[in-house]
């Protein structure tokens, strides 16, 4: 996987976010917690993504990570703490572990440099 493949599932996955807290603005009332917990998470996603293609790729790839467990932990929570269940929730958590599993997958593939043994 390339860095650029990385930074646009990245992108997707704070895209995704961010639709999930305006659904849950629009659809059930109270829903403002959501709409800023999705802006927040999403916002931060998409600035990871944004930076996995500069000069400081690392710092993308935590604001990507430390996204993704937010958000899959809080939906983890939300989910499984009550008993009010939904697809969306369920869609997120899945989308967290996907994130987490790419940058964990692109980490341990990436090509180190080679040292010089002189």
């Amino acid at each position: 996987m390339s860095r650029p493949m990385l930074a646009l599932i990245t992108a997707c996955f704070g895209i995704t976010v961010i639709l999930s807290g305006l659904y849950r603005y629009f659809m059930e009332p109270g829903g403002s917690a959501g709409l800023w917990f999705g802006l927040v998470m999403g916002g931060l996603a998409l600035v990871g993504a944004i930076l996995q293609l500069t000069k400081v790729p690392a710092v993308g790839d935590v604001l990507a990570v430390l996204a993704a467990i937010f958000v899959g932990g809080w939906f983890c929570f939300e989910n499984f703490g009550k008993s009010k269940h939904e697809i969306r929730m369920y869609l997120m958590i899945i989308a967290s572990i996907v994130e987490l599993v790419l940058v964990g997958v692109y980490w341990c593939r990436r090509k180190k440099p080679v040292e010089d043994g002189s």
